[in-house]
């Protein structure tokens, strides 16, 4: 069922428009949408304390969007904060519209895909979110602008810390 779903998300990923994209001076990144794996408990203690306080120390406007593979998502749907479950999505893992259109009301200045494993329900978060720049982990699917090769962790912090690393330490021309 992944072939079938991963040939299926290759086919609206061909169907979406080039992205032109700008490395972004850190201090200039207002708006963040972090994008992660959300632990079945949907406690995600790293991410919505760690992650999002530092973010929040830097001054920027912070969205957490996670996913669980379970149908009750018991997490409150807040505007700042979500956990996604299998019922946001369809069969074929293809998000909702109402999901789509949600993601695409808003546009962000920078988007952290910190995902360790593919997971094609976030991948097509990552594909339809509006983002100037997507940072995150070094995969073959040609949605993220900036990728860190690293083994996958069992913490998201890892790889956060190395994107944030870079997006401070690289001097763009634009």
């Amino acid at each position: 069922m992944n072939k079938i779903n991963a040939f299926i998300f290759r086919f609206f990923q061909r169907r979406q428009p080039k992205r032109t994209t700008r490395f972004p001076h850190y201090d200039q990144v207002r708006s963040v949408l972090v994008i992660y794996e959300s632990d079945i408990l949907e406690s995600n203690q790293v991410v919505t304390d760690t992650i999002r306080r530092q973010l929040l120390a830097d001054d920027k406007d912070v969205v957490l969007l996670g996913y669980v593979r379970k149908k009750e998502i018991t997490s409150p749907v807040l505007p700042q904060s979500r956990v996604l479950g299998q019922r946001d999505h369809n069969f074929f893992d293809i998000p909702r519209a109402e999901l789509i259109e949600s993601l695409q009301r808003r546009e962000y200045d920078l988007l952290i895909d910190l995902t360790q494993e593919p997971v094609i329900p976030l991948q097509y978060i990552t594909m339809y979110a509006k983002a100037q720049f997507k940072a995150g982990m070094k995969r073959d699917n040609g949605l993220l602008d900036f990728m860190i090769e690293t083994e996958p962790k069992n913490n998201p912090l890892f790889l956060f810390q190395q994107i944030i690393y870079f997006l401070k330490q690289i001097q763009s021309n634009d």
